[in-house]
């Protein structure tokens, strides 16, 4: 699973259900009651807060947790002293005007520690700490717990060291929890890799939290003021990989639930948000595996439909009074006209119903409703669009991802496509999108915006292929394509309702987004007149006649 592919998009024809769905039982049928697991403050219940029971397995599991040391002052003058020829403690004293038998100890915890020898001579490992600073890294083994969804499988990034706390089953808060089955009772045991893996994205999203002095918000769940957790620059110190190693303590896995918090805050179209447990910003992970839960189960599915319902009720109750509807309609289309246009071909004809859509949304929103996050989710829908139908001009080799099987080597085609198309550079979360979401975008899946945009680079790294021709005329046009398309689909994943985003934005980035949209729809609908050769001559004909398109 790729830390980048972050977005997901509900379905808006989505029908509520008929009635509620029954409060659980807080466990298995035919097996004793699973213990809850908390590991947020707990709130009293809100109409705004919704909990879901996750089932999870919980393995103990051993993991070395890297930390800095440091030589404190006198060690380490004691130590370059040494490093200048003055070996006996008596001579280092007298420098430093301190007592003999005080630098005695100095030095002997040099050599205890290895840095010097019994001759008080610098080992390879006095060396190197001098070389940095009287800094290095230390290794300690932790004990503690982390966590398999038992839905899909799916490691969590969350290494737990402490002590496990459970929730009161007799709150509100819990008893009134909806409640995910267990649909599958074996999984493969996790193998180190995917163990390391977790606990490292865990630590590095800590460290992000802990550097920029993040605070809890009123559920007790921690947001961070960018959303690059993730990414890290060619200049950021990178964990030590040598000998890290994870050890299972246990061969079976113990069966829990995770109190996992929904916060509906109201919009059109169902948006909700779904926090991490954990208290970390990793709630688009969890949104994705809420969907993929819908998809193996009626209570996964049953909850979402109510969650959405939720939300659009309280999207109504915020707004002012009605607005006629063909009216907002006939603007919306006025506004894509004077835009962007006639429409072009029937080709094209999803993505002028998605800036419909997203035009009623900016229209609603400067009338005061509460249309900030949907305005924002409207922007990337048509962008989605539109590379959907842009990947439908040329038809692609279904096994073009055969020779990028490595990530790396598909990073560097995208890079050497772009660069050959007149580019300079690539965006790094465009370039950490998984080949699996390549592949179903090529098998027909639906998908998000950073896939779609992949697979057309993808595409496009064939020298004589329409897209290509595209491309090059794209960024021959407008050097920051790539960067546009993906701020739009970055600020919908930072502040959208399902990242657990505000929608207190202000108007004028929504504004932006939009401008930016119609500059992107533009720039498409122009390079694609070029290389059709149908409205080529279509174009000429009607520019003899000397009638305007």
């Amino acid at each position: 699973m790729s830390d980048f592919d972050d977005e997901l998009l509900f379905d808006d024809d989505e029908s509520l259900p008929d009635e509620l769905i029954l409060l659980p039982s807080n466990q298995v049928s035919d097996a004793k009651p699973i213990n809850i697991l908390l590991f947020a403050q707990q709130q009293a219940h809100t109409d705004q807060q919704q909990n879901i029971l996750w089932p999870v397995y919980g393995w103990r599991i051993a993991a070395p947790q890297v930390t800095e040391r440091k030589l404190d002052f006198l060690q380490l003058t004691s130590l370059r002293l040494t490093h200048a020829g003055v070996t006996r403690h008596q001579d280092q004293a007298q420098m430093l005007g301190q007592h003999k038998d005080f630098l005695f100890n100095v030095m002997l915890q040099l050599e205890n520690q290895g840095y010097i020898d019994r001759k008080a001579r610098l080992t390879d490992k006095g060396e190197k700490i001098l070389q940095q600073d009287g800094k290095e890294d230390e290794e300690k083994t932790e004990y503690g717990w982390i966590f398999q969804d038992a839905t899909a499988g799916e490691l969590l990034s969350w290494f737990y060291t402490k002590r496990l706390r459970y929730a009161d089953s007799s709150r509100s808060d819990v008893s009134q929890a909806f409640q995910l089955p267990w649909i599958r009772q074996t999984l493969p045991t996790p193998n180190a890799a995917d163990v390391t893996s977790a606990v490292k994205t865990q630590r590095r999203l800590l460290k992000r939290i802990q550097a920029d002095n993040a605070v809890s918000d009123a559920y007790g769940f921690t947001e961070i003021s960018k959303a690059d957790t993730l990414t890290q620059s060619n200049n950021t110190k990178v964990e030590q990989t040598e000998n890290f190693g994870v050890r299972l303590l246990s061969k079976r896995p113990q069966q829990f639930y995770l109190l996992v918090s929904c916060i509906v805050e109201g919009t059109s179209d169902g948006q909700f948000s779904l926090r991490c447990p954990f208290g970390l910003p990793d709630g688009f992970r969890w949104i994705r595996l809420l969907n993929f839960a819908t998809s193996q189960c009626e209570e996964g599915k049953k909850i979402v439909e109510h969650l959405q319902s939720k939300s659009r009720e309280a999207w109504k109750r915020k707004q002012p009074g009605e607005i006629e509807p063909i009216g907002l309609a006939r603007e919306a289309y006025d506004k894509i006209i004077f835009e962007v246009g006639s429409v072009p071909d029937k080709v094209w004809q999803q993505v002028w119903k998605e800036l419909e859509r997203l035009e009623q949304s900016r229209t609603l929103l400067g009338r005061g409703f509460d249309e900030t996050d949907t305005s924002i989710t409207r922007s990337q829908r048509v962008l989605e669009q539109l590379m959907f139908t842009l990947l439908q001009l040329d038809t692609i080799p279904a096994n073009i991802w055969e020779p990028y099987k490595s990530r790396d080597t598909l990073q560097q085609c995208l890079k050497d496509t772009v660069i050959a198309c007149g580019g300079s550079e690539i965006t790094e979360r465009i370039l950490f999108t998984k080949l699996g979401a390549i592949r179903n975008v090529l098998d027909g899946g639906k998908d998000s915006l950073r896939p779609y945009l992949v697979t057309f680079l993808l595409s496009a790294s064939r020298r004589k292929s329409l897209h290509r021709s595209i491309l090059e005329y794209l960024l021959k046009k407008h050097l920051d394509f790539l960067a546009d398309i993906e701020k739009i689909a970055h600020i919908r994943n930072t502040i959208g309702a399902h990242a657990g985003g505000s929608h207190n934005e202000p108007i004028i980035l929504v504004e932006e987004l939009v401008t930016k949209t119609y500059q992107i729809v533009r720039l498409v609908i122009q390079v694609w007149r070029l290389t059709n050769p149908n409205y080529q001559r279509r174009y000429k004909w009607v520019k003899e006649l000397g009638i305007s398109i």
